[in-house]
């Protein structure tokens, strides 16, 4: 199963886990904050892949373009996420 995790930097330096985004068939389900993953859902992310200044949006059910975009999207001191990770576990 492919996935990309969400990271926050918390107030004593630590990273924590704050959303899990896992490729399911061609669909992604989302396990974590419900404000931030409402949020995406409604709000989508920048597909970094489209060159046109009025770049489309993705959506969770964009399937592996949205976690391809993920860490384009959230790359700063606050918020970060991985590149697709590989897993055989269910998370």
């Amino acid at each position: 199963m492919k996935f990309v995790q969400i990271y926050k930097l918390q107030n004593d330096g630590d990273q924590k886990v704050i959303v899990t985004y896992k490729l399911i068939d061609s669909g992604v389900v989302c396990d974590g904050d419900p404000i931030f993953i409402k949020n995406l859902e409604e709000d989508g992310i920048r597909d970094y892949s489209n060159k046109e200044l009025v770049a489309d949006k993705l959506f969770p059910k964009d399937g592996i373009k949205f976690l391809e975009n993920l860490k384009f999207a959230f790359k700063s001191g606050y918020l970060v996420a991985t590149d697709i990770q590989e897993s055989d576990s269910n998370l």
